[in-house]
């Protein structure tokens, strides 16, 4: 009677702890989005034989940065800029794409008090990401002396706000999402530049 009793004891506890276990799941919030920068235009042909990535930017690996917290950065976007677009169609001469700066600044927000501060969701953080890259392109002509050399320099700066109630995933995300812009205004404003002063070395 008393093993009866224990096994059914024990099928109940089971079956309690599985309904516990999948209301937690349920409650569980969504992982964070994956950040997948992506760069759609048109590829920029270039009259060189080999395109590299000089990365100049030196993270300080500590607060008020934050891109070491994250495996998307701003200079990782600027690599995957050049990978992506820039590609080498010629014989000799170099393309060199140097990321100057490539940081995310976490900034802490001053909070209301009182009533107005209990009851309402404030924004308590601000992050500012900056971009800075030089293309330069260097071409070797067929007689000693006949060189060629052109530069482009883009900036891209953008900022998020947090609001106090977010959750680690939803920081998250905002983060990502910050890196979306400072993608969209880097390819940008560095496209521009290249057409406009690197156009004799781009071929169609």
């Amino acid at each position: 009677m008393s093993l009866k009793f224990s096994a059914r004891n024990m099928a109940a506890a089971v079956l309690m702890a599985s309904v516990a276990l999948l209301g937690a799941c349920a409650n569980e919030p969504p992982p964070a989005p994956r950040s997948d920068i992506g760069f759609v235009g048109r590829p920029i042909k270039l009259d060189v034989a080999s395109i590299s990535v000089d990365d100049r930017y030196n993270p300080p690996g500590r607060a008020p940065n934050v891109e070491q917290l994250h495996s998307v950065t701003p200079a990782g976007i600027a690599q995957r800029w050049a990978d992506t677009r820039l590609v080498a169609v010629g014989k000799r001469g170099i393309a060199t794409l140097t990321i100057l700066d490539g940081n995310v600044i976490e900034t802490r927000l001053p909070t209301k008090g009182g009533v107005e501060g209990f009851f309402g969701d404030q924004v308590d953080t601000k992050l500012t990401a900056t971009l800075k890259a030089k293309l330069n392109v260097a071409i070797q002509g067929d007689k000693p002396g006949d060189y060629a050399a052109y530069t482009a320099t883009a900036f891209a700066s953008a900022t998020q706000t947090i609001l106090q109630s977010a959750t680690l995933n939803e920081r998250d995300k905002a983060y990502s999402d910050l890196m979306q812009v400072v993608a969209q205004k880097f390819d940008a404003a560095l496209t521009a530049e290249v057409n406009r002063n690197v156009a004799p070395a781009i071929r169609p």
